[in-house]
Formats: C-alpha cells, sequence, structure tokens
C-alpha cells in the first residue's frame, strides 16, 4: 500500500529473507543465525522536481531481533 502527499510518497511493505550473514546492530554484530524474517516497515520518500530528496526506512527492530533469536533488543 502507498499513497503519495506533496511530494511524499509513503510505502508500507514486509522485509523478508533468511540471516545468512552478519547483522550490525547498535548493540554489536549478530552473526548469521540461518533463521528466516518477516518484519513490518515503512518507507517515505520526498520528492522535488521529480527526484527524490530524502527516503527514510522504518522498521519493527524488536520483531527483526526477535526473529533471529536475539530476544527483547
Amino acid at each position: 500500500m502507498h499513497s503519495t502527499a506533496d511530494g511524499v510518497v509513503v510505502v508500507e511493505l514486509r522485509l523478508q529473507g533468511t540471516h545468512a550473514g552478519d547483522f550490525p546492530t547498535p548493540d554489536g554484530v549478530l552473526p548469521a543465525t540461518g533463521k528466516r524474517f518477516d518484519v513490518p516497515c515503512c518507507d517515505v520518500f520526498v520528492l522535488e522536481g521529480g527526484k527524490v530528496k530524502s527516503f527514510h526506512c522504518y522498521n519493527m527492530r524488536s520483531v527483526w531481533l526477535s526473529q533471529l533469536g536475539a530476544g527483547n533488543n
């Protein structure tokens, strides 16, 4: 799902994959676990003159780390 308003595009999505490599976090690197993940996410694009001026990705970090077996970080 996405919406647009005055040069702002918001996209709801899910990050899905397999944890196959080191995952850097603010608390240190989480080594590969081989576990699957499915994390809710929201991307926000700001457009100016038909080009992306800025981009931000927001995800549910606690859900992601829990799915990878890192506990309640």
